[in-house]
């Protein structure tokens, strides 16, 4: 028997090396900063609405430019999103992170300092871009150190983004009882700036960049040691791309065109659509929670940012049960019953509004919030992030998530309009119109991401099957016989490097 190193010479080794080693201690920071970056993007958007009624008051804002305010750095992130996504297959996914907090912390900056309507919708603006610049691309960066048997626990950025906004509300509540007042979204906006400068710091010193996207690019010497920095895996780069069977180009270049054709057209389709309609349902009935927090805990600020952490606790169990329910369940399977329960519940919640009682007022939205963190809601973000192979992944990423700020724009623009027409019952009544789509998307288009034996089968049709359906990557016939191989005790021909056809 001869144990020799796996030899890195294209993405599609990479993610052999991650399937086959075992995470080292530093993989943490991956998890912690990674996902910190969504936990700032959550807190940083709860933290003007937590403080907009004395904000509106203090400014003197009209309504029209409230609506500026609240809109502004949405609208920003529906146009910059794929070009962040694409700057970021480029570049990398480390610098575009990075410049995310440096901007955040700038809008965070003249936010706080903000003393008429124009320098604070400038600070939105550069929130938006920051947002466009940093969801998509950290979650895609989080997916690409994972092994694939573990895909399933992306969703857990459901039950992070729900921490960041109760969070947001507690913190909010107990600052205003230091008699801070009207200036309570000062403070609001000053911690979540706190946020961005710790997160900057820490991400610019403790994360590496992506190994999947440094051998997408061929620079695979540093493939090999950011892979060895966060993976017990003996590993050696190929002395040149060029050499290892199968490699791929050194500077492969994704393109719109590519994500809209097979394989990946029909995993475009189910991305943006769960996506979009996830936040098309979260944000319209986000409309009704206020109210239902401020019957059960009064209109003061501090009862109603409690009420309101309340429901959004659900959330924090919903979201973290999540990766456990996607990997029991598969991540669309759970998407799909996610769908079908959110539309059912809001048919029942609407049609019967009008006669609720207290308890089944409160017991239905609850139900719901619980409904979508859990199973709903992760499935835009996991399916985007891996439906693609690295050098198209955060381009992917960038217009799931310019159709998650769509979705979100329809349940704020139409919830309201709805029920000026159709009442409240009606207008969340017709909200099912989300969960209906998303349902149907997930039921017709059958994609499941963590299934590896369908995954790498699925490419057959043109160059072969490939690991993660990479068109240029390297051919794996047997995906799931990798998952769990030492690769330091396979057998190897006397002096022969183990390549990932030795995993076939």
């Amino acid at each position: 028997m001869n144990r020799t190193p796996l030899v890195i010479g294209s993405e599609s080794d990479v993610v052999v090396a991650i399937d086959a080693g075992t995470a080292r201690r530093a993989i943490k920071w991956v998890w912690i900063l990674g996902f910190g970056g969504v936990f700032f993007e959550a807190y940083s958007g709860a933290a003007l609405a937590t403080g907009l009624e004395p904000l509106s008051r203090e400014l003197n804002l009209s309504a029209l430019q409230v609506s500026w305010v609240t809109s502004s750095y949405m609208l920003v992130a529906i146009v910059l999103c794929p070009l962040a996504g694409g700057i970021a297959d480029r570049l990398g996914r480390i610098p575009v992170i990075l410049a995310a907090k440096a901007i955040a912390l700038v809008a965070m900056l003249v936010g706080t300092t903000a003393m008429g309507f124009e320098q604070l919708l400038i600070s939105r603006l550069l929130l938006g871009v920051a947002w466009a610049m940093d969801f998509g691309v950290v979650l895609a960066y989080v997916s690409e150190f994972l092994p694939r048997r573990y895909q399933s626990r992306l969703s857990r950025w459901q039950g992070v983004w729900y921490v960041a906004t109760t969070s947001n509300l507690l913190l909010a509540a107990l600052i205003y009882q230091f008699g801070v007042g009207g200036s309570i979204w000062r403070w609001m906006l000053a911690s979540a700036g706190v946020i961005a400068f710790i997160l900057l710091g820490a991400q610019w010193l403790l994360l590496p960049e992506s190994p999947r996207w440094l051998a997408s690019k061929g620079r695979l010497a540093e493939a090999s040691a950011n892979l060895t920095k966060m993976y017990a895996v003996s590993v050696v780069p190929a002395p040149s791309a060029g050499a290892a069977p199968g490699a791929q180009p050194p500077a492969a270049r994704g393109s719109v065109r590519e994500i809209l054709r097979a394989p990946y057209l029909r995993r475009t389709i189910l991305a943006d659509i769960t996506f979009g309609a996830q936040a098309w349902q979260y944000f319209a009935i986000g409309w009704y929670l206020p109210v239902i927090a401020i019957v059960l805990f009064g209109e003061g600020f501090t009862q109603a940012s409690l009420g309101a952490a309340l429901f959004n606790s659900l959330g924090i169990v919903g979201g973290f049960a999540a990766a456990w329910l996607a990997a029991k369940l598969t991540i669309r399977r759970a998407a799909q019953i996610g769908f079908g329960f959110c539309a059912v519940l809001l048919v029942v919640f609407g049609l019967t509004l009008s006669n609720l009682s207290t308890f089944w007022a409160v017991v239905l939205p609850a139900t719901f919030i619980l409904v979508h963190s859990a199973l709903a809601a992760p499935s835009g973000a996991g399916f985007s992030a891996l439906a693609y192979p690295s050098h198209l992944r955060a381009l992917g990423l960038g217009f799931a998530t310019t159709s998650c700020n769509i979705g979100a724009s329809m349940g704020l623009f139409l919830f309201p309009v709805m029920q000026e027409h159709l009442g409240p019952g009606g207008a969340v009544a017709a909200t099912a119109a989300a969960p209906i789509l998303g349902f149907l998307a997930t039921t017709l288009i059958r994609w499941d991401p963590d299934r590896p034996s369908e995954t790498c089968l699925q490419n057959r049709d043109g160059a072969g099957s490939t690991i993660d359906g990479m068109d240029g990557g390297h051919p794996i016939d047997g995906g799931p016989t990798a998952v769990g191989v030492t690769v330091d005790s396979i057998d190897t021909p006397a002096g022969q490097p183990v390549t990932s056809d030795h995993l076939k």
